[in-house]
Formats: C-alpha cells, sequence, structure tokens
C-alpha cells in the first residue's frame, strides 16, 4: 500500500483577543478496508481547556475543544500517516440486482438510505433532471458503474475548475449554465443529478491528491 502523510494547518486570526466558543473537529481520517492509520496527532494552540473526542452518527471520529482564555489566534494542526490503496474501477464490486440502472434498493436498506436520496435543491424547470438524462440509454442497458463514470468523466471534461475560498456552494444549476466551479460545486452537482435518478448519494471528505507539486491533478492537495 502507498504510505501517505498528512499535516493540515488552520489558522484563524482576530484583530483582537476574542473568547473562543467550542471547536468540533473532524480531522482524523477513516479506517476502512482500503485505508489503515498509522498514526494520528491533534495540536491546537492555545491549549484546549478540556479536550475529548466522540464518533458522530456517521462513525467520524470528532474532537471537541473548549477553551478558557481569550486569543487573537487560533491554530489547529492535524498530522496522519497512514496506508491508502484506492480501489480500481474493474475491481469495485456492485450487488447483482444494482448492475444495470433503473434499480430499486432493497426493502431492508431504504429507511437508511431515504435521507440522502432525498434532493435538497429546487430544479423546477427540470435542468438537473434533462442533464443526467442524457446519461441513460434508451435501449435498457445501461450499466450503473458506467452510468457514473460517464457523468464524472463528463463533469471532468466540459467542466471548468476554478478556486474558491469563500464559504459554501454553488446551485447545482447555476454550476451547470456556468460550466464552472470548485471540487465542491462539481460534487453538489453529481450529487443531486444522481438522486435525480434515485440512487443514494451524500459527501465523503477527503484531499484531492496529487503525486507531483509541479503537475498533475488541478485542485491538488485541497480537501
Amino acid at each position: 500500500m502507498p504510505l501517505l502523510t498528512i499535516r493540515h494547518v488552520t489558522t484563524y486570526r482576530y484583530q483582537q483577543p476574542v473568547s473562543l466558543g467550542e471547536h468540533r473537529i473532524i480531522m482524523r481520517p477513516r479506517e476502512a478496508f482500503d485505508q489503515r492509520l498509522l498514526s494520528a496527532r491533534l495540536t491546537i494552540d492555545p491549549d484546549p481547556a478540556e479536550l475529548h473526542w466522540i464518533h458522530d452518527v456517521f462513525g467520524n471520529s470528532v474532537a471537541i475543544a473548549s477553551f478558557e482564555r481569550r486569543a487573537s489566534v487560533l491554530t489547529v494542526i492535524s498530522e496522519a500517516t497512514l496506508e491508502h490503496a484506492p480501489i480500481s474501477q474493474k475491481h469495485v464490486d456492485v450487488e447483482a440486482y444494482a448492475r444495470l440502472f433503473p434499480f430499486t434498493y432493497s426493502a431492508e436498506d431504504m429507511p437508511d438510505l431515504l435521507r440522502s436520496i432525498e434532493r435538497q435543491h429546487l430544479d423546477p424547470e427540470r435542468i438537473v433532471d434533462n442533464w443526467v438524462r442524457a446519461f441513460v440509454s434508451n435501449d435498457g442497458n445501461t450499466t450503473t458503474i458506467g452510468l457514473l463514470t460517464e457523468m464524472a468523466t463528463s463533469i471532468k471534461r466540459d467542466f471548468t475548475y476554478v478556486p474558491r475560498h469563500e464559504k459554501g456552494t454553488q446551485s447545482p444549476i447555476d454550476t451547470l449554465k456556468k460550466r464552472m466551479g470548485t471540487c465542491r460545486d462539481f460534487a453538489v452537482l453529481m450529487i443531486e443529478a444522481v438522486r435525480a435518478l434515485g440512487f443514494a448519494a451524500r459527501f465523503v471528505s477527503g484531499y484531492v491528491y496529487n503525486p507531483s507539486r509541479t503537475e498533475g491533478v488541478v485542485g491538488g492537495g485541497n480537501t
């Protein structure tokens, strides 16, 4: 497995000393069959008066920090080393019932998936619907992996990546009209698009891996 070390520094600076509220920090990578966490360390300056860990409803490790003294600078440093072996497309295993689109999720899974199928953005003119339907063939032989791969490839090919450090995301309709956006804008578009087809989809945070500092993936190193 490739060995990766991630050092993520977040710094807040204030014009004058401020009281710091409770901070919920979700920076610890998750372990899975394709990823093994070797070490992880969280450094906070100023030192919190209390720091404890919990698991949220999605199984994420969350550090909760509370502070007693005021500060004009707050720095949070997360350092992690892990082994990571991404799965190639040809090794993605899909349940037999879902290999062709359309399909229906099993009755036992539906209660847990409903919130991930529910659409979050109004689309009265069916702009997103019409865009995503173009990836579905009329002969009934649309494979699920092929559909998702073609959609992701289309976003990479037809849309322009533009960095934006401001908070928030564009609506999927804005992204389709502008044909540009950040990686989070593209993620929102794809999530909303596949939900329009009845897929369950949600965010998973991570880093855009760029093996070279001078060339390679656009936006490499960003979350």
